[in-house]
């Protein structure tokens, strides 16, 4: 398995599909790329989502609330 396979699996924490081997490096690059450009825009909307749903949360229960959920 190439370097850039290597990430990629790593990437998507599962091994990758016997199709996956008929790719170029490059193509193992651009997907690693595309899926870490993604994960982070989905990180980014998690976050702005759950900073949106506290302001229905009396200020007073905010703390016990994050410390609930585990922010």
């Amino acid at each position: 398995m190439s370097e850039a396979a290597s990430q990629l699996s790593d990437t998507l924490r599962a091994p990758l599909p016997d199709a996956f081997d008929r790719l170029t490096d490059a193509d193992h690059t651009e997907l690693d790329r595309l899926l870490q450009q993604a994960m982070t825009r989905r990180r980014a909307n998690l976050d702005a989502a759950i900073g949106s749903s506290l302001d229905f949360v009396p200020r007073l229960m905010r703390p016990a609330v994050k410390k609930a959920l585990g922010l």
